[in-house]
């Protein structure tokens, strides 16, 4: 009673804090502000959910990540990196840049969708701020991966890029509020641009923005994975590209582009229940002689994923569907003959010693021989562990152990973005009532269900429809 108690009084603490933040309210988005960049300097440092080590972790930050510091308090700094915000400890983080400056129009755009929603965050998770009709003008002030943030009279919001046709950029003495323009621009290029730029995103860790069409030119900034570009033009097997106030060259084998490789029914997903048939991994027998095993608790979960995904139209296949055991090769072998995308092991855990609680996934990367492994591969596992682990969490309600690398080989020798999550220890009695329960398998498979959608938000894929649950 006391734990459920002070559980309450924690997520009452918490909602309040959110409805007094200016974030939440938009009361100071649109004022001049002072920012500070900053860079890690440790080789993993966690970014938790509050300012000591006594909170979770809300993800990994690695040496190099460049963030923004939102404020200080007591040798931890409150930041924000991608789409998420926490605190870490200031003393593994330099203070790259300051300045203060009021918010600039990148350019004013127009919706192409019918109806477009405006979020609080860059997440199709958030909530909705408002609604736009296809054409309405707007002012975008600022890109980060596949969204814009932009004005509107409820405040500053975020909407999704793939929806925002690009009309006039922004001059430098442009105020806040753009009119709305009275004609198209000229093209750059009008032999090799449409009307319309395509859009595009960045597939590789670091990408060179060349001065002309090849390694021979001089670089002038390095662009990270999932990075929206407009496409202005192409020769040679390269793109001249546009992001921000950039124009430049790139390869064009890094760059994905936003059509038909952009589809939902393009991505190749795998579901790997683990172990199975002769391999019934982890067991534990209670004291009134329940058996619980980990090959048929993983594959009722995967059973009721499978239903959810059918409504997503997206390529899913499953490495076994009964209770039979491929070996761990013949798993690996089955996603990349598939192409797969995404490669999803489920599992549960145990200890020797009975004691572990909790819901952990994994990811391969950080080992000696992380600099073979590819970086694409690499940031899309991590992005997929934090998306799957997150919303586990938030359906079976277990203790969050986080997201770590672990040298298991379904996920060491697999060529896609690749994670196996640990619903939970099969041995602890909190656990294994919720892991040898329908309605809570049920519970875990919406968890999976969302995560997935998370990720290919994250990866600029439109499933703000599929949000169910």
């Amino acid at each position: 009673m006391f734990l459920k108690l002070r559980k309450n009084v924690f997520k009452i603490g918490m909602i309040l804090a959110i409805l007094t933040s200016s974030l939440f309210l938009g009361v100071n988005s649109s004022k001049a502000t002072t920012t500070k960049t900053g860079e890690v300097t440790a080789t993993s440092l966690y970014m938790r959910k509050g300012p000591s080590t006594a909170y979770s972790k809300v993800m990994t930050l690695k040496k190099g990540y460049k963030l923004s510091i939102i404020e200080s308090k007591n040798g931890w700094y409150r930041i924000k990196y991608s789409n998420k915000a926490g605190w870490a400890s200031g003393a593994y983080i330099k203070v790259v840049k300051s300045t203060s400056s009021a918010p600039k129009v990148l350019f004013a755009g127009e919706t192409t969708a019918s109806s477009l929603n405006v979020r609080t965050s860059s997440s199709t998770a958030s909530k909705v701020l408002t609604t736009l009709k296809k054409g309405t003008k707007i002012s975008v002030l600022e890109k980060k991966g596949t969204w814009y943030r932009i004005k509107t009279s409820k405040g500053d919001g975020w909407v999704s890029s793939k929806y925002v046709k690009k009309t006039v950029a922004a001059k430098p003495s442009e105020e806040n509020i753009v009119k709305p323009p009275t004609s198209e621009p000229p093209s750059e290029d009008t032999s090799t641009s449409s009307s319309q730029d395509k859009m595009g995103i960045v597939t590789t860790s670091a990408l060179n923005v060349r001065t002309g069409p090849s390694t021979t030119f001089e670089s002038i900034k390095t662009l990270t994975s999932g990075t929206v570009v407009s496409i202005k033009a192409e020769k040679d097997g390269w793109y001249q590209i546009e992001v921000g106030a950039i124009t430049g060259w790139v390869s064009a084998k890094y760059i994905q582009q936003d059509n038909e490789d952009m589809k939902l029914e393009n991505f190749i997903l795998v579901i790997d229940p683990g172990h199975g048939g002769s391999d019934p991994g982890a067991t534990f027998k209670t004291s009134n002689g329940d058996v619980y095993k980990e090959s048929m608790i993983v594959l009722k979960v995967s059973q009721f994923l499978k239903s959810y995904l059918l409504e997503l139209p997206i390529q899913t296949y499953f490495t076994r569907e009964t209770d039979v055991y491929p070996t761990l090769s013949q798993r690996v072998t089955f996603a990349k003959t598939k192409k797969a995308n995404a490669f999803i092991s489920i599992h549960t855990n145990a200890t020797s010693s009975h004691s572990g609680n909790g819901t952990e996934t994994y990811y391969y990367g950080e080992t000696k021989n992380s600099s073979t492994i590819s970086p694409t591969k690499l940031e899309d596992s991590m992005t997929l562990a934090d998306t799957i682990q997150n919303r586990l969490v938030e359906k079976l309600e277990l203790k969050d152990r986080g997201t770590k690398s672990g040298n298991f080989q379904v996920v060491r020798e697999s060529t896609m973005a690749s994670i196996l999550t640990e619903l939970g220890f099969i041995d602890h009695p909190a656990d294994n009532i919720k892991l040898s329960d329908a309605i809570w398998q049920q519970e875990a498979a919406k968890g999976i269900y969302l995560g997935i959608l998370d990720y290919l938000s994250v990866q600029g894929y439109n499933v703000d429809s599929y949000y169910l649950y």
